[in-house]
């Protein structure tokens, strides 16, 4: 059940850049994401940067089953640098940033690189899924200019980095393909005084210099949202490090064409930064010192009323879900089992979905039309103990039922970096100890398998 291991590649072509600071609720399942890869030159560079939780142990027992995973141990000056520690220790020549509490695509680094080759970009990434244990996994970039294969140019990537609402697809959260030694002759490196927004400013310095930035329409990533997200946490000194940072980009700016979305982008930047100031006075009961930085940008008044909206809706909400003798009533659901495809009867994907449903366990199958789309894929698969993989073809389209507790299932013969468990039909009825077998929350596939669930 574990990821294939693969020996060491003497000349990896795609460096993952990995780095972990107390991870251990997600780490497990973007470590298994990366490692099933279908490209297979790949070494996975995994920082460790002071993590005080199960973080280390889980990056060594990869490391441990998988020669292609380095443990490197961070340096605690932040994120930035960290970034900058994992590049300098990659020895491919392509770098592909991965978040610790992401999950890709098995064929994600095979089709990025695909890409580059095809336009002989400098940089590339695909669109994303954006899911979350609260939210329903969604298309990141969506709209009919997001739905085609093509270049993203310098102006049309700064004018993405304005932040608050209303300002479209925010291409920063793109994670991004790079030729490493591309920004090395040009002494690219990340911002070393940003704990936010690095990646977003590495490619636009990047592409300042010159590299080209190809996209891809199929989303291959899957962004994980959660409360702890470093992205959703900003505080004030982050922001202040951001918009110190665009007004120099400002100050040095000699195209007249790229001087007013910069200048857009800074204004929202400093519109963030009153907004999380005044946020932080209300917090300590300072309410006059909060009028201050809405005085200096008035428009952070907007953003901190709409910060009330919806920190009231959340309240509501969970209050609802406590009061709720409905919900109350309704006991949790059985471990759900997502077929893709249509099982030929008798064969052992068929009479693990029939065992299943004898089990008690909700069963639902997709078919192929429905399995072209990758977010209602993505929507019917979260949660989802078991994913049966009925037809080989389809094993692609089945790799968008995102979940960290999913375990992929097809019969014996079928090949592909996705798959789990092979099965026969007289092994079938072991898959129903992993719809019962307790798992930690977010662990993942590799907790089950270290408990010995196997099939």
């Amino acid at each position: 059940m574990n990821a294939p291991a693969s020996g060491p590649a003497a000349e990896p072509l795609v460096s993952l850049l990995m780095v972990a600071r107390n991870a251990a609720a997600h780490i497990d399942a973007a470590l298994l994401s990366a490692r099933r890869q279908s490209l297979r030159r790949i070494e996975i560079i995994v920082v460790d940067d002071g993590s005080a939780d199960a973080t280390g142990a889980i990056i060594r027992s990869h490391a441990a089953a998988d020669p292609r995973v380095v443990p490197v141990r961070g340096h605690g000056k932040g994120l930035a640098a960290v970034r900058n520690l994992s590049v300098t220790a990659a020895a491919a020549p392509w770098g592909a940033i991965v978040d610790a509490d992401d999950i890709l695509h098995p064929r994600h680094v095979e089709r990025l690189i695909a890409l580059v080759r095809r336009t002989g970009a400098d940089m590339a990434a695909g669109n994303m899924i954006a899911f979350g244990s609260e939210i329903e996994p969604a298309l990141f970039a969506s709209g009919e200019g997001w739905r085609r294969e093509r270049m993203i140019g310098h102006a049309e990537f700064l004018a993405s980095g304005r932040t608050g609402r209303g300002a479209g697809v925010q291409l920063g959260y793109l994670k991004p393909l790079f030729r490493i030694d591309a920004l090395r002759r040009r002494g690219i490196a990340y911002d070393t005084r940003l704990r936010i927004g690095e990646d977003w400013d590495l490619v636009e310095r990047a592409l300042a210099a010159g590299l080209s930035y190809a996209y891809r329409p199929e989303p291959t990533y899957y962004y994980r949202r959660h409360a702890a997200s470093t992205s959703f946490r900003w505080t004030s000194a982050d922001l202040a490090a951001l918009v110190a940072a665009e007004r120099d980009r400002l100050a040095a700016e000699q195209d007249a064409a790229l001087l007013e979305a910069r200048r857009a982008r800074l204004a929202s930047l400093e519109d963030e930064l009153a907004h999380s100031e005044a946020v932080a006075c209300l917090k300590a009961r300072k309410v006059w010192r909060a009028l201050a930085p809405l005085l200096r940008r008035p428009r952070a008044a907007g953003l901190l009323a709409a910060s009330a909206r919806e920190g009231l809706a959340r309240r509501a909400a969970a209050w609802r879900r406590r009061h709720s003798d409905l919900a109350a009533a309704v006991p949790e659901p059985p471990p759900r089992v997502l077929v893709c495809g249509e099982p030929e009867p008798g064969s052992p994907v068929a009479i693990a979905a029939a065992l299943a449903a004898a089990g008690g366990h909700g069963v639902r199958q997709l078919g192929a039309a429905e399995l072209a789309d990758p977010v209602a894929t993505a929507r019917a698969g979260q949660g989802a103990a078991l994913v049966l993989i009925a037809q080989e073809r389809l094993a692609d389209a089945a790799a968008h039922a995102i979940g960290d507790g999913a375990a992929f299932v097809a019969a014996e013969g079928v090949r592909h970096p996705l798959v789990d468990i092979h099965i026969a039909p007289h092994t079938c009825g072991n898959l129903l100890a992993l719809l019962t077998a307790p798992a930690m929350a977010d662990a993942g596939l590799a907790s089950r398998s270290r408990a010995g669930v196997s099939a």
